[in-house]
């Protein structure tokens, strides 16, 4: 497999395996990164003493490194270990741009608003879904235009 379709600077999901080691079985993890750089270890080999650290590690000659939007750090994967690799859009990466509230039932957002007087009258009808705000930049202040709608927001 060759690198040819990853670009640094731009956001990928992939699956890969949780342990990626040879002769042991792993499941795969959803993963999702902007890559940084590709290294092709043959050109550029690995530091001599990085093997013998761990030799059982499924290495290949691709190095894909990038900011993982998961967990915020930066993650290093073995581009012949990455599956169903995909480009991800804007909206895969902001998918809740100029929304303040959501209303989650289970793993799902069932109702996406910008008034959470809206997300309460809309939640009133599904018990199950529960209130977020979006935090997009930040914690920010809910802010009420009357006290009758903090009131009517607030009892129920």
């Amino acid at each position: 497999m060759s690198p040819e379709f990853l670009q640094p600077g731009c956001a990928y999901s992939f699956d890969y395996p949780r342990h990626n080691y040879r002769q042991l079985p792993s499941d795969s993890e959803y993963r999702k990164i902007v890559v940084t750089s590709i290294r092709d270890t043959h050109r550029e080999p690995l530091d001599q003493t990085t093997v013998p650290l761990n030799p059982l590690l499924q290495r290949g000659r691709w190095l894909v490194t990038g900011r993982d939007l998961d967990k915020d750090v930066e993650r290093s994967f073995y581009l012949e270990s990455m599956n169903n690799i995909r480009a991800l859009s804007d909206g895969d990466l902001q998918p809740l741009v100029g929304v303040e509230y959501v209303v989650i039932e289970q793993t799902h957002v069932i109702c996406a608003t910008q008034r959470l007087v809206d997300a309460l009258a809309f939640q009133s009808g599904h018990p199950l879904g529960a209130i977020c705000a979006v935090i997009c930049h930040g914690p920010r202040e809910v802010v009420f235009d009357s006290i009758d709608e903090f009131l009517s927001a607030t009892s129920s």
